[in-house]
């Protein structure tokens, strides 16, 4: 018998009607949606943590331990550590650089320890701590001595900065100094000047005046004159005095001033003499010590190889 099979969806139903064909509907079985497992789909299940986890744990394979080179290792530390022994540093103070050129070379060798474990035997500890040690102890006393310098440098410095003030309170001074006598002197000057120009227009109104009988007589008018000339002779020669004299105040506060400026003067320049010599004194980076030390290292990793392949062969 022929049949046909209807679909039809009722709201959230999905209906199968199967009929005869030609004949009436007999029925319907309805299919129902819901969690059951739908056919062909997979489920999914969240993994938990735990369970990621021991994924991952497991996902480790083996590594084998990867092959050194002696050689190539030591030819690498030993071109370090030679880097390291001609290093030159920037100007003063070392302290600084010394600590972490010191750092630096130990780990080199830490490198070294760590990649030839076999190789790093006590016979090469040993010469390597006493390397180590000759060089700190170097580079400490080093650094002792450029704190001694400093402390030095700086109180040379100070001083003069103090002289480069005194200097410039003694020019303040004396130019101050010099102002005020050249005031003085051009005041009495000016003072002295009015009273020469006052009694020199006395004179010549007495020299033009006619002397009468009574003065002929009694000569008043010649003694008159005489009086104004010895007057105005003796103001001149006081100008004149006055002058020398501000003058000579002039002259001995200038050989003052020349006297303390060239005793400040000398003083500077000892004390900068003395920073120049500091100076050059403080250039040294201990650079012949650094370098003999990792010469040193050096030829004791080098050893330190050789015995460790004569070993495994």
């Amino acid at each position: 018998m022929t049949v046909s099979v209807i679909k039809m969806r009722l709201g959230e139903e999905l209906f199968h009607i199967v009929k005869p064909v030609g004949s009436e509907t007999m029925g319907y079985q309805p299919r129902m949606r819901g969690r059951g497992r739908r056919f062909g789909r997979r489920t999914m299940r969240k993994t938990s943590s735990r369970e990621r986890e021991e994924q991952q744990n497991a996902s480790v394979f083996y590594q084998e331990p990867e092959q050194v080179n002696p050689s190539e290792v030591s030819l690498k530390v030993t071109n370090a550590l030679k880097h390291l022994g001609d290093q030159r540093f920037p100007l003063p103070p070392y302290g600084e650089h010394f600590q972490r050129w010191l750092k630096d070379v130990k780990g080199i060798l830490t490198e070294f320890e760590t990649r030839l474990v076999d190789a790093a035997d006590q016979e090469y500890r040993d010469n390597a701590q006493k390397a180590l040690a000759t060089v700190q102890g170097g580079l400490n006393k080093r650094i002792e001595e450029e704190k001694i310098s400093g402390d030095s440098s700086l109180s040379l410095r100070r001083r003069l900065t103090t002289i480069e003030i005194e200097l410039s309170r003694l020019e303040n001074e004396y130019n101050k100094q010099s102002r005020e006598i050249r005031r003085r002197q051009e005041r009495v000057s000016q003072e002295l000047q009015q009273e020469i120009d006052e009694l020199g227009r006395q004179r010549l109104m007495l020299l033009s005046r006619r002397p009468n009988l009574l003065g002929r007589i009694l000569k008043r008018s010649g003694s008159v004159v005489d009086e104004k000339t010895s007057s105005l002779q003796s103001k001149r020669n006081e100008l004149g005095d006055a002058k020398s004299r501000f003058n000579k105040e002039l002259k001995e506060s200038r050989a003052d001033h020349e006297l303390k400026r060239k005793r400040l003067l000398n003083e500077q320049e000892v004390l900068r003499t003395k920073l120049a010599e500091q100076r050059e004194d403080t250039q040294d980076d201990a650079l012949e010590i650094r370098r003999r030390t990792c010469e040193e290292l050096q030829q004791a990793i080098n050893d330190a190889v050789s015995r460790s392949m004569n070993k495994s062969t």
